[in-house]
C-alpha cells in the first residue's frame, strides 16, 4: 500500500491497528492528530524505535559550515536604540514672549492706555493725566489696580521691570534654543 493510500486510512479511521504499530512515521502522525490517550484505550501500542538506527552517523566537516560574511552598520543599531524625537518647548516660548512683550509696552506706552483704550479702566488719574504705567509690585491685586501709588508716567525703567525683562527673555531663549527630548519606544 502506498503512503498516501495509508494517510487517507489514517485520517477516515479506516487503518488496521497493526499496519499503525508496524509504521513509525504514521504512528507519530496519528498520536498528534488523535493524541497518545486515544491510542492507547484502542490498544494500539507505538511502534519500537532505534534510534541509533533513525540518526546517520554523519561527521560534520568544517567545509559543510558556512559563515555569512556580514559587520553591522553599529551607528544605525544606536541610532534605532535610541529612537528620541527633540521638539521645540513651545510653552515656555510663549510664556517669555507674551511676557517680555507686556513688560516692554508697559514701560513704553503704559498698561493703562490700552486699558483706557478698551473702555476697562475708567479711572481720570489714568486715564486723563497720562499715568498709565503700572508698578507691577503694587498691583498684584484688583484693589491695588485702583490705587493712585500704583500708576506711574511711562519711560522710566525700575529694578523689577528689569529683572522680569531678563526673566522673560531666558525664557524666550530657552523656548528657541533649548529642546526637550520625548522617547518614542
Amino acid at each position: 500500500m502506498s503512503d498516501t493510500e495509508l494517510m487517507k486510512k489514517l485520517l477516515d479511521g479506516t487503518l488496521d491497528p497493526v499496519e499503525l504499530e508496524n509504521n513509525p512515521h504514521l504512528y507519530v502522525l496519528a498520536e498528534r492528530i488523535y493524541g497518545r490517550e486515544a491510542l492507547l484505550e484502542m490498544d494500539i501500542l507505538g511502534p519500537k524505535i532505534n534510534i541509533n538506527s533513525l540518526t546517520e552517523e554523519r561527521p560534520i566537516t568544517t567545509s559543510d559550515v558556512e559563515i555569512p560574511e556580514f559587520l553591522p552598520d553599529i551607528n544605525s543599531i544606536v541610532k534605532n536604540q535610541d529612537s528620541t524625537i527633540k521638539k521645540r518647548r513651545k510653552m515656555i516660548l510663549l510664556i517669555g514672549f507674551s511676557g517680555l512683550l507686556t513688560i516692554i509696552t508697559n514701560i513704553y506706552f503704559g498698561m493703562g492706555k490700552i486699558l483706557c483704550s478698551l473702555g476697562l479702566a475708567n479711572m481720570k488719574e489714568v486715564c486723563t493725566e497720562g499715568n498709565t504705567r503700572v508698578v507691577w509690585l503694587r498691583g498684584t491685586s484688583w484693589d491695588g489696580l485702583h490705587q493712585i501709588e500704583t500708576w506711574k508716567e511711562p519711560g522710566s525703567l525700575e529694578f523689577f521691570d528689569t529683572a522680569l525683562i531678563v526673566l522673560f527673555s531666558l525664557m524666550s531663549i530657552i523656548g528657541i534654543f533649548v529642546k526637550k527630548k520625548i522617547n518614542t519606544s
